[in-house]
């Protein structure tokens, strides 16, 4: 004959029985807030969790105890809030997040538990968004981002600190200093050194007075010639930081650095060694020369759909 028995945990309340056991734990004015099935001591089936209200905030299937298929989260008012696919206890496949009035707000594609591909996000009205924040995997330093046009840059310089090949003057500011080898692997996963075309695809997108748009509104030095500051106008939020550059080896000792033109110029890594310069005193970049043994600053860019 099959035994009930009431147990009280933390505070609420479970219903138990003995084989196949159904177990409830309450809110304090005794309304159900969470249930799940046991067989031979292991989940099966729906979990379920309850708002006080009664309507369901959460179902997760179970098979012999993991997790399995599609876990769903939902809005007190019952529109769908995530939804996270299951396989063997670890998520496998695009987990989809919605905002409440029923639009998409992002998609992840997971392996085992892990991201495997750049999260794909959207505004409220449904439309790709033009920011946000990007975690990087290596060291877990997070990085601004900004989408223009079919790219998405780094809105922050890298400041990834490999074995060798860098140096900073002021990390936390301006990010740090590669040699053009260290550059080259430097750039978060999902993400790359951009190459000439990528730099003239987003001097194109950002015209007129490109470098200008480009440059963050504060922290250049002023033009005194034209009695006027440098500072451009972020127009699309890539905020170009004027970090100058390191000219000399990163190997060389701490007292022989050789940091300039901080506050001046910024010089961007391109794929082929040269820079790209952004100047305090001119409204439009240009790509130059650079010894590869120096340090200059690294934005990354992927291009999307």
């Amino acid at each position: 004959m099959l035994k009930l028995f009431v147990s009280l945990l933390g505070a609420g309340f479970f219903l138990a029985a003995c084989g196949d056991d159904l177990q409830r734990e309450y809110y304090p004015d005794k309304k159900v807030k969470s249930e799940a099935r046991y067989v031979n001591g292991v989940k099966q089936g729906p979990e379920k969790e309850f708002y006080e209200s009664g309507a369901l905030k959460a179902e997760t299937g179970y098979e012999a105890g993991v997790r399995s298929g599609l876990s769903k989260t939902f809005f007190e008012n019952g529109k769908i809030r995530s939804e996270v696919p299951y396989e063997n206890d670890q998520m496998e496949g695009t987990l989809v997040t919605y905002y409440e009035n029923g639009n998409i707000k992002s998609k992840t594609l997971y392996r085992k538990n892990v991201p495997a591909d750049f999260p794909e996000t959207f505004d409220t009205d449904g439309a790709p968004a033009a920011s946000g924040s990007f975690k990087d995997s290596r060291d877990r330093l997070s990085y601004e981002w900004v989408r223009i046009q079919n790219q998405i840059w780094l809105a922050q310089n890298m400041n990834f600190a490999p074995v060798k090949g860098s140096v900073c003057a002021q990390c936390n500011v301006w990010g740090r200093l590669y040699n053009f080898e260290s550059a080259k692997i430097a750039c978060p996963e999902y993400f790359r050194m951009p190459s000439e075309e990528d730099w003239n695809t987003l001097l194109k997108n950002t015209a007129p007075e490109s470098g200008k748009n480009l440059k963050a509104s504060f922290g250049w030095d002023p033009v005194f010639t034209a009695n006027d500051y440098g500072n451009g106008t972020d127009a699309f939020g890539f905020a170009a930081r004027a970090g100058g550059g390191h000219f000399a080896s990163a190997e060389v000792p701490v007292k022989s650095r050789k940091f300039e033109n901080a506050g001046r110029n910024a010089y961007f890594w391109v794929d082929d060694g040269r820079v790209l310069v952004l100047s305090h005193s001119k409204p439009e970049a240009e790509f130059r020369k650079f010894n590869p043994e120096h340090g200059a600053s690294l934005r990354c860019v992927r291009t999307v759909n």
